[in-house]
Formats: C-alpha cells, structure tokens, sequence
C-alpha cells in the first residue's frame, strides 16, 4: 500500500510541474504578444507623427532654426571665410570660378559644402578635376587642374579644341589655339590619347604636325608643316616614333626633298623622294655611278 501511494504522490507532482510549466509558457507567449503589440503601435505613432510633422512644415522649422543657431555659434566664434585662395587656373577666369563656387566672405566657414562645390566648379569647360579644402580658421582653397588643348576637331558643323585625353572642351576661343594640329577621320578623337602618349617622346617633333588623320579606323597618317607625310603603323607606332625621332637627330632626314617616310611595313622604312629629287638622284647615278645617300 505504501509503494501505490508514493506512485500516486509522484505521479501527482509530475502532473503538477506539467501544469505550472504550461501556465510559465502561455505567460511568456503572452507577454511576447503584448511586446509585439506594442511596438507596432509605437511604430505605427512615430511614422504617422514624422509625417504630420513633415507636412505641417515643423520638422524643416526646426532643422532650419537648428542650423541658424549652429552658424550664429560659428560667427561668433570667428570661423568664417575671410579669404579664398584659387591655384592651377590658366583658361578658366577666376571670376567664373569664384561665381560657380559661390562661396561668400563672412559666411561660415564650416558651412561651406565641399562636396557640391567641386561638383560644380568640374562641369566648368576647361576644368579636368577641383580639389577644395578649408583652411582653418578663415580661408578656403580651391586648386583646379584644366585640361591639356592637344588638338582641334570638327564634328556637326562645329570646330572643338579636345584635350589629350580625346575629351571636348569647348569651342569657344578657337583663334587662340590656332597653332594646335587639325585631326580627321572617324574615330581620330577616340584614338587621339594614345597618339599622344606615343608622341610624347619628342613633343617638339610633333609641333610641326600641321594635320592628323585617322585612316581605316586602325592608324595615323601626319601631316608636317612642311608637307612631308608621315605613314604610321597600325601596330609598332611607338616604336616608328622613336625611330623616326633617331633619323631625325642624326640625319635631319625631314630636312631633305622628301615627300613620305612609310613605317607601315613592319622591320622596314621606305622614304618617297620628291620628283626633282629623284631625277636628280637618277642623273647623279648616271653621270657618276654613285647616288647620294639621304
């Protein structure tokens, strides 16, 4: 009798923890619940008063009222622009700087926006890229690198001076660029950064390009100012280059009655004489059994 009644204690305690357990869990469900509730009701509030508030023009109100404190504060401190300093401007006028920047003496110098400034003063022509910064505990600097004029190019009707990288910078003030060479051919402005890459070797050789054009859509022809045309590769062109920079230093070959030097043969350079000066070369030939070297 005594083993049935411990069961029966036992099995009536293990009901009871069975019970108390479901109890603890349906609180904790319902406390969770609750909590769920009430944060999408708070939720739900916070949206609906931001909204109102946005409407009603209070939250632009006091934001605005905000910064009005915050530059009153920086006045009274002294942090304000008293001077704005403007490097590495050639083309572009300091005024059309100054007036794209709009920045203004005696207004806060914290205040003045970086990021929109340099945005605004790069869509400016000539201007490649803008570095602003302030400088405490008055001043902003502004350095701007321009674009290099390399070429002018006729698309549309319309005459533009592009940079070195091919890019379009204006087509305004064309007269003062008279002196840079005239590209053609579909395709040349593309193609006008790597011809100047190549060239670059001897700048002062390619001063005397009077013309460049792009032919097939793979190579260059040039045009020197005193007619002799120079028949690039469409492969090698930086190795032609040089070596036409070699025959110049040490034969003034540009300097003899030539009408073409061809590199578009590969390991090969073929020199076109003018027509005098391959009857003269002919006639030297005949009369002395020697031709003259160019």
């Amino acid at each position: 009798m005594r083993a049935i009644r411990e069961n029966a204690n036992s099995a009536q305690k293990t009901m009871r923890r069975g019970e108390q357990e479901a109890i603890n869990l349906r609180r904790r469900r319902l406390r969770i619940s609750i909590l769920r509730g009430v944060s999408v009701f708070v939720i739900c509030v916070s949206i609906i008063s931001s909204l109102y508030l946005w409407r009603s023009g209070q939250i632009e109100t006091w934001i605005n009222s905000a910064e009005t404190k915050v530059e009153d504060s920086l006045v009274d401190a002294g942090l304000t622009v008293e001077k704005i300093d403007i490097e590495g401007e050639l083309q572009t006028s300091v005024g059309e700087i100054m007036e794209t920047a709009g920045i203004e003496i005696g207004q806060p110098l914290l205040a003045v926006n970086i990021k929109e400034i340099k945005e605004r003063i790069e869509l400016l022509n000539w201007v490649k890229t803008a570095t602003i910064a302030r400088k405490m505990p008055d001043g902003v600097a502004i350095n701007i690198v321009e674009h290099q004029p390399a070429a002018l190019w006729q698309v549309d009707n319309k005459l533009w001076i592009l940079s070195d990288e091919g890019v379009r910078i204006t087509d305004q003030g064309l007269e003062y660029f008279s002196d840079l060479p005239m590209i053609s051919g579909n395709g040349a402005d593309d193609n006008l950064e790597e011809l100047m890459i190549t060239v670059s070797q001897n700048m002062e050789l390619f001063d005397r390009v009077e013309t460049a054009t792009w032919v097939g859509g793979r190579r260059w022809d040039l045009i020197l100012n005193n007619g002799i045309k120079i028949m690039l590769p469409e492969n090698g062109m930086e190795v032609a280059w040089q070596n036409l920079i070699e025959f110049e230093r040490q034969e003034k070959l540009l300097a003899k009655n030539i009408l073409a030097v061809d590199f578009r043969i590969q390991d090969k350079t073929v020199v076109r004489l003018t027509p005098e000066e391959a009857a003269r070369r002919r006639l030297m030939a005949k009369t002395s059994g020697k031709g003259e070297e160019i």
